[in-house]
């Protein structure tokens, strides 16, 4: 998969933005970090570790209160879409997961993060 064109230092990390997610897409989001988590502990030494953002979400997820809406910082949003979009080309992904996945891709973009990257296709 393409790598972002949209170069980091260019997004304001600080932004927040309320979400709501429903709890198929809070169990949808969290496997999908879970699994970037994990993958590390699986891969070559050398191998780059999951943002900072990946885990930052991963624990907001874990400590969910039982609201529906979170609120995420626009460099959360960015290593979501890059962990969603990551997880949606593996050959093994549940159907049920990519209709979720492709649902939380669009409600990012239209939240009005299209500069994140999330409505590119690679």
């Amino acid at each position: 998969m393409a790598a972002l064109a949209v170069p980091m230092n260019v997004l304001n990390h600080r932004q927040a933005v309320c979400l709501a997610l429903s709890r198929e897409e809070q169990w949808v989001l969290h496997h999908v970090l879970l699994d970037r988590i994990e993958l590390e502990t699986r891969a070559p030494a050398d191998t780059d570790p999951p943002p900072l953002g990946v885990f930052q979400v991963f624990e907001k997820l874990d400590a969910h209160t039982g609201t529906e809406t979170q609120q995420f910082k626009s460099g959360e949003l960015w290593c979501v879409c890059e962990e969603l979009r990551r997880y949606a080309t593996e050959s093994n992904i549940p159907e049920r997961d990519q209709d979720i996945v492709t649902q939380l891709l669009r409600r990012i973009t239209n939240v009005g993060h299209s500069n994140l990257g999330c409505n590119k296709t690679g």
